[in-house]
């Protein structure tokens, strides 16, 4: 790897094409990240915390395998931070498992064995042989199409892959303000104590003051160690609260923005 005087990896002299989450699978022309170092990676690291690597830089991503690792409420985040690192018309080459077709998996007759059931369980859940083999979610067409729409990208190809697999190829076609698939990620990067972050929560996701006794509950917990700020954020967002109230959706605000033709340069 080219490196700086001062050791440092120097991502303008490395491959402009990322491999994240690559487990064994390393490619030769790719930058290859993982998170465990016993796959012997190019760089380990955390897919979710990438910030180190120059934005708008790479002209592909390859993330097979990955997203159902992460958890459920991170998926938009996710995406969203790797379209920060792509160039724009950059692709996104995704591979994740589709819940309908481990459903329809289950259902043919020809699987109604107990290994064959138990074999299309663990294609689901993952083998969680160690941390980070789990898997946190999975997907369907629909939700993906939206996920990745409400995070700038334009699907060139979706298909089905061995009935339960998703694999879409997407390009970057817009820059996506965070706030607008309610990502609040950069909360996290407040120093400050559990109170005043309660409550700046309270004000930047629910727009309204702390209740005193929700602020007292959640105090004591972000204190206790029972939920962790990133916990504490998603609850925030996905409370019936900010639901009700939150009257335009990520996707409408994606769309009229995006593809109003007075306002983008996009097609």
């Amino acid at each position: 790897m080219k490196t700086t005087e001062a050791g440092k990896p120097n991502f303008y002299r490395l491959p402009k094409k990322l491999n994240l989450g690559c487990g064994f699978d390393k490619r030769e022309g790719y930058l290859n990240i993982d998170l465990h170092q016993m796959h012997k990676p190019d760089i380990v690291a955390d897919v979710l915390h990438l910030h180190h690597l120059p934005t708008a830089h790479y002209s592909e991503i390859v993330a097979q395998d990955l997203l159902e690792h992460l958890p459920r409420t991170a998926t938009k985040r996710a995406l969203l931070h790797w379209a920060s690192l792509l160039q724009m018309g950059g692709t996104l080459h995704l591979r994740v498992p589709n819940i309908l077709g481990v459903a329809q998996l289950l259902s043919e007759p020809e699987n109604s064995s107990i290994e064959h059931q138990e074999r299309i369980i663990q294609n689901l859940f993952g083998t969680q042989a160690y941390t980070g083999d789990f898997h946190f979610t999975t997907f369907t067409e629909i939700i993906l199409r939206a996920y990745l729409q409400q995070c700038g990208f334009k699907i060139d190809y979706i298909d089905v892959r061995d009935t339960w697999l998703l694999d879409v190829v997407a390009r970057k076609i817009a820059k996506i303000d965070p706030r607008d698939i309610d990502d609040f990620s950069d909360l996290l990067e407040l120093d400050v104590e559990a109170q005043k972050f309660v409550e700046i929560c309270y004000e930047t996701i629910l727009n309204r003051p702390a209740d005193g006794q929700g602020l007292t509950h959640y105090v004591i917990a972000l204190n206790k160690h029972h939920i962790t700020k990133e916990q504490l954020i998603a609850s925030f967002i996905s409370s019936s609260e900010r639901i009700i109230e939150d009257k335009s959706s990520p996707m409408k605000k994606f769309l009229k923005r995006i593809f109003n033709p007075k306002t983008s340069q996009y097609d």
